[in-house]
């Protein structure tokens, strides 16, 4: 039991390092970190983010400015996942984050957000003596955005630019992987 603990603890002093160091990684201005490209390190303009990143349900023909965009994190497949982080680029001319995250996953209850100049960080992490997530097609967590303003023509487009980028996991034996493809988002609208 007692190792069990001093691994847990690593583990969070592993994810809180990890935190620091996307803390005070910066990025050029006006460039977001590589999207998940077979391993590729250039960064990108949000202007370069590919539309398959989003698949905005129900398609409205306006969002009002105060509407909520709830973005859905999906991850393709999860093995013995104790905890993870990831980058959500998103257009901040269109967007604020809301300050409201939820995570999908029971057993995962400690989970935060940090916006950063390019970028939304999020993390989350089990606590306790516990066996990791596992399991194919799994909802992970959902994080709000706030509309800035009203959108008609341009909303298939601004909704496009959400993007998941640099999602990196620790298991519940410690093992520490970065870079992990297959983690992909949906925007829904909810109208306030």
């Amino acid at each position: 039991m007692k190792n069990k603990k001093n691994a847990v603890i690593i583990a969070l002093c592993i994810l809180t390092v990890a935190f620091a160091a996307f803390a005070v990684w910066g990025y050029p201005k006006d460039e977001v970190p590589a999207m998940q490209n077979g391993g590729s390190e250039a960064p990108v303009t949000v202007a370069d983010i590919g539309e398959s990143q989003v698949a905005l349900a129900g398609s409205p023909e306006i969002i009002y400015s105060g509407d909520i965009v709830v973005l859905n994190v999906f991850a393709d497949v999860m093995e013995d996942v104790y905890g993870y982080q990831f980058n959500i680029v998103y257009d901040r001319e269109f967007f604020e984050y809301s300050n409201s995250l939820y995570s999908d996953i029971d057993e995962i209850i400690t989970i935060f957000a940090t916006d950063k100049e390019q970028y939304l960080l999020v993390g989350a992490t089990m606590i306790g003596d516990m066996k990791g997530h596992s399991g194919n097609d799994i909802p992970v967590c959902r994080v709000e955005f706030a509309a800035l303003k009203d959108m008609d023509s341009e909303i298939d487009s601004v909704l496009d630019q959400f993007a998941i980028s640099r999602v990196n996991v620790v298991t519940d034996d410690l093992r520490y992987f970065e870079d992990i493809d297959g983690w992909r988002s949906r925007a829904t609208i909810r109208a306030v």
